[in-house]
This record gives C-alpha cells, sequence and structure tokens, in this order.
C-alpha cells in the first residue's frame, strides 16, 4: 500500500553519472529536490532525509542511515543484492528499470546474425583478399528456448517471432506469454532442451534459479547449438559449461560470469566457440533510465501502482 505523498520530497542519485542524471531529471522535474553523491562521503550529509533514491547499488552504511526512505528506485534490472538486504526495510517499495528489453533484443541478434550470416568468415577472405561466398544459415524455422519470460524475455520472443522463428519459453507461472508457442516449467527443462537451435538465459538469480543450467542440460542441446547468457552469471553452472564447450559440442555467448571481471586463466578465453562480452547486453543509458524514472514517479505521486516493483518474496 502506497503512503500518502507530501510536497518537498527529497531525491538522491547515488553513482559516478550522477550530475548527468541530476541534469536531466530537474529540467523535467522542478517539484523535487534533487542531490546527488558520487561516493559515501557526499552522501552522508543527506542520507537521513532522502524519501527515494535512484542508485544502481549503494553502500550498506548508507542504506542503515536512510530513516526516511520510502522507495528505492533501482537502475538496474537484477536486483538480488537489494532483495535479501536486511538495511533495505520491507517496508520500502522497491523497484526495477525496466528498459533493458529492447537494448538486449539487439545485443541478441547482432550475435546470431554475426555467425548465421557468416560474418568472421568474410573478414577473414577480405584480410586475405578472397572472394569466398558462403551458404549462410538463416534464423527463420530455428527454435529458440528462453529461459525467463518477464520484460527482457518478452521482448526477445517477439524479436525471435519477427525473424521467422519458433519460441519456446519457461517461466515460473507457466502461463502462457505472447510470442511463445509453448510454455514450459522448469520441471520440463529436459523435454523443451533437445528441440533448441538457441538456448538464451535472462533468468534473475534468486534461490531457485541458482544453478539451473549444468553440465547435463548443455548436454542435452543439439549439436551446435547455441547458449547466450544474459541472466546472472550464477544461474548456470560454469565448470559444467565449460567442459561442454571444450568437447566443441556447442556454441556460445556469454555477457555475464559467476564473477566479474572473468578471471584471465578461465578457460574460455581461448574457446574459438565462445564469445565474451563485458556485461554489456544492457548498459545504463540516463535518458532512457530517467524516462523510465519520470513515468513511475508520476504514478508514485498520483498513489498509483508503479511499473518493475520488486516481489521480494520471489527475488524479483
Amino acid at each position: 500500500m502506497l503512503k500518502e505523498k507530501k510536497d518537498g520530497e527529497m531525491l538522491l542519485i547515488f553513482g559516478e553519472d550522477a550530475r548527468i542524471y541530476e541534469g536531466i531529471l530537474k529540467a523535467r522535474l522542478p517539484e523535487l529536490e534533487v542531490v546527488t553523491a558520487v561516493d559515501l562521503d557526499e552522501a552522508l550529509p543527506h542520507i537521513d532525509q532522502v524519501e527515494i533514491i535512484l542508485a544502481w547499488r549503494l553502500p550498506d552504511e548508507l542504506l542503515r542511515r536512510a530513516g526516511n526512505l520510502r522507495w528505492f528506485a533501482s537502475q538496474a534490472a537484477g536486483n538480488e543484492h537489494l532483495v535479501n538486504n536486511s538495511n533495505l526495510p520491507p517496508e520500502v517499495t522497491l523497484t526495477k528499470t525496466t528498459i533493458y528489453g529492447e537494448m538486449m533484443r539487439e545485443y541478441l541478434f547482432s550475435y546470431l546474425l554475426y555467425f548465421a550470416r557468416e560474418i568472421p568468415r568474410y573478414q577473414r577472405a577480405q584480410r586475405e583478399k578472397t572472394w569466398s561466398p558462403a551458404r549462410p544459415e538463416r534464423l527463420s524455422g530455428k527454435v529458440m528456448g528462453v529461459l525467463g519470460l518477464g520484460a527482457v524475455g518478452r521482448e526477445i520472443a517477439r524479436g525471435a517471432k519477427y525473424f521467422g522463428m519458433t519460441v519456446l519459453g519457461v517461466n515460473r507461472s507457466f502461463t502462457p506469454v505472447e510470442c511463445v508457442d509453448e510454455v514450459f516449467s522448469v520441471a520440463d527443462l529436459h523435454r523443451m532442451i533437445p528441440r533448441l537451435d538457441y538456448l538464451v538465459n535472462v533468468l534473475p538469480l534468486t534461490d531457485k534459479t541458482r544453478g539451473i543450467l549444468g553440465e547435463k542440460e548443455f548436454l542435452l542441446l543439439r549439436d551446435g547449438a547455441f547458449f547466450v547468457n544474459m541472466g546472472r552469471g550464477k544461474t548456470i553452472d560454469e565448470d559444467g559449461l565449460s567442459r561442454v564447450l571444450a568437447r566443441g559440442k556447442i556454441r556460445a555467448v556469454l555477457d555475464v560470469f559467476a564473477s566479474e571481471p572473468l578471471a584471465a586463466d578461465s578457460p574460455l578465453w581461448e574457446m574459438e566457440n565462445v564469445m565474451i562480452t563485458p556485461h554489456v547486453s544492457g548498459i545504463n543509458i540516463p535518458e532512457e533510465i530517467c524516462e523510465n524514472f519520470m513515468e513511475n514517479y508520476g504514478r508514485w505521486r498520483r498513489g498509483e501502482g508503479l511499473y518493475g516493483l520488486v516481489d521480494r518474496a520471489l527475488g524479483y
């Protein structure tokens, strides 16, 4: 239940880009008092007064002192560090940013098309000055499985249907989802995975999703299938994935890892069937996050339900 709002609320924007966010929001929300901090020392003079925080992360010392806090507007999509944080009282509203779906869809299909259209081959041919046509793969007719059918997963499913793919998906509620041809429960993963050409993981990290994909599941994939991880690194068994990849059975595009940055001695770096990116499938763009925040702030002021509300009992 949202509390009655009053005039003069104070927003703290915390993080290295706080001044950028401040410039955007002050111009668009003049009624909101905005303070910024790039570190703990800058935040301390304000922390006991702020009612709203817009941040990616916040030091626990600041959370403990935020006695007037009513809404934590996270800039992130995954918030396990806040969901399980005892320093964030249960009565504080927690929301996640919900603008990453389109961006992550672009990331996914840029790599799928990169390999399907034989771009690495043509790059090599250009360097060697050889004329080497190849017959490309088609995304049309392929089968994609999406683990996690929230805002991001639904955007991915829309993209897959645009390319003429069959979409299978897994969600907790086992309910139909637009653009998803068949929905499976987690218990039925073993039935879904062998049908896939592409397995895409966008699951949040919770107690139930931790390590949900291991060597056994990756071995169920068809030879030559792709695994793409854009969710959380700890939702998979990285060692088990490495063993399957080392056999050359499948290929992978990996954007998230159990420990980041990925250790220099990880065998994943040197595998030719692996593409590694440094957690960039969904990047903070201040203008987009501010639009998301402003829409929610309007709802907050009107006492309406907020977009991206995090259910801490579920973990996302």
